[in-house]
Formats: structure tokens, sequence, C-alpha cells
């Protein structure tokens, strides 16, 4: 997984999971401790490659990375498929801050 993003950006965060996802929901949350997500993406935001490993790329929106609070976060992976639920391990994540807050748009 990602080992940092920055706040008021678009990045895209990579999941490699060996296994064939094909068919599963997925939910990539990040959050400031357990239980508290500041945002969780799922499979509209993601791109994958399905087979013996499937690797997921979420691309996370300036709304969802500004929720966020500069410093150490947790990242985790949940997926879903009927009744098989399973979830990685959380890992830490560094969110960095911006000078000029907010949603900046392309206007030229």
């Amino acid at each position: 997984m990602a080992d940092g993003i920055t706040r008021g950006t678009t990045p895209s965060i990579t999941v490699t999971v060996p296994m064939d996802l094909t068919g599963y929901t997925c939910y990539l949350s990040i959050g400031k401790k357990p239980r508290f997500p500041y945002f969780t993406a799922d499979n509209s935001q993601m791109v994958a490659e399905y087979g013996e490993t499937s690797t997921l790329t979420f691309t996370i929106t300036q709304e969802q990375t500004l929720a966020c609070k500069a410093g150490k976060a947790l990242i985790q992976l949940r997926i879903i498929d009927g009744d098989a639920a399973l979830a990685s391990t959380t890992a830490e994540i560094e969110i960095f801050d911006i000078v000029k807050d907010g949603v900046i748009t392309d206007e030229y």
C-alpha cells in the first residue's frame, strides 16, 4: 500500500492481493484510528486487474484527501463476496499537509 498521500490531491493507491478478487466488493479506508475513517473508497473508484494475483488501483478525490488531517493515519482494505468477508492488516500511512487549503480548479 501507499507510504503517504498529500491532502487536496488526487492520488492513486495501488493494492496487490495474492488472490483472484473477481466479483468481490472492495473497500479501501483511511482513518486516524480504528472505526473512524476519514473516507472509504469502493469499487466505483477502483480499476482492477484480476488473476491469481489481483491489482486494485483506487483513485482518491480532492474532497476525500481534504477530509484527512496531516500526520500519521491507518489504511486498510476490506473485501466481501457473498458471505466471505476479509480484511488486510492495517498499515500506517503519512498524510502530508498543503499550504493552500480547499479544492482547486483548473481555470487556465
